[in-house]
């Protein structure tokens, strides 16, 4: 079965190093929230508060959801800043 998928370019093979970048500031950034997240979890824990259904049933308030789409924003931009090869 053939790809449907159009042919494309995205980015020029010349851009390899700096889609490079942006996957290691992705890694770093996942690594910084995991490592906290961990952290937390295992604090709450270890203080009988078993957070996993807490979070799952969470309904973030407007204010709260501002600040995720700010967070959010922040992580695009930075990956995109990135592969436009701006430091």
């Amino acid at each position: 079965m053939a790809d449907p998928t159009p042919e494309r370019t995205i980015l020029p093979p010349a851009s390899l190093d700096l889609v490079a970048d942006a996957v290691l500031a992705l890694a770093r950034e996942l690594w910084v929230v995991r490592d906290r997240q961990m952290v937390l979890e295992t604090v709450l824990a270890e203080r009988g508060i078993d957070v996993a259904t807490m979070i799952d049933d969470f309904t973030p308030n407007p204010a709260f959801q501002e600040r995720l789409d700010a967070e959010r924003d922040r992580l695009i931009e930075a990956v995109a800043t990135a592969l436009d090869g701006v430091r």
